[in-house]
């Protein structure tokens, strides 16, 4: 082989190796336009990014769903329906264009691995909504500190505060 002969380098992993765990707090809340109230309508706790972006993209479906029903459901038989103006905000629109889209599944998914927050709004007359996952850090387990000297490092089976002792009563 020659010197000028390029080498392959292997690319750096994406995550490194040893991350700490994290989980993802992912909810769905409507606030009206004035911002003074804000109302949790959905919160799901993942313990993935591909389960975080999974659950925004059902809930994005399920809200547009919730926002624009069908004109033959069930509920709404005996309620007088107008038909929208073609420049009336169709929020149930956005979101249905970002459930089905791959491309924003997978750019969601590559944003919350990255350890950022995922923001989707969309605005009604009188409503904001927005689908929303964060990246939570949890504790990882403790390190337990060395038993005293004497003392035995664990408790034998069946002692503990959480046990009664057993009184045997005869006679009764």
């Amino acid at each position: 082989m020659s010197a000028g002969v390029l080498t392959y380098r292997p690319p750096v992993p994406a995550r490194p190796l040893r991350h700490a765990a994290v989980a993802f707090r992912c909810e769905v809340t409507a606030y009206d336009l004035s911002g003074s109230r804000e109302v949790i309508l959905a919160y799901y706790r993942a313990a993935s990014p591909r389960l975080a972006a999974r659950w925004m993209r059902a809930e994005a479906q399920r809200l547009a769903r919730l926002l624009a029903p069908e004109p033959n459901t069930p509920h709404l038989e005996s309620v007088l329906l107008v038909a929208a103006g073609p420049d009336c905000p169709r929020p149930d629109d956005d979101l249905l264009a970002w459930a089905s889209s791959d491309e924003r599944y997978e750019h969601a998914l590559r944003v919350l691995a990255s350890g950022h927050t995922y923001l989707l709004n969309v605005t009604d007359y009188d409503a904001r909504y927005s689908v929303r996952t964060y990246a939570l850090p949890t504790r990882s387990r403790p390190l337990q500190s060395p038993a005293p000297a004497g003392c035995s490092p664990y408790a034998p089976a069946g002692a503990g505060r959480h046990r009664k002792p057993r009184r045997w009563r005869f006679g009764r």
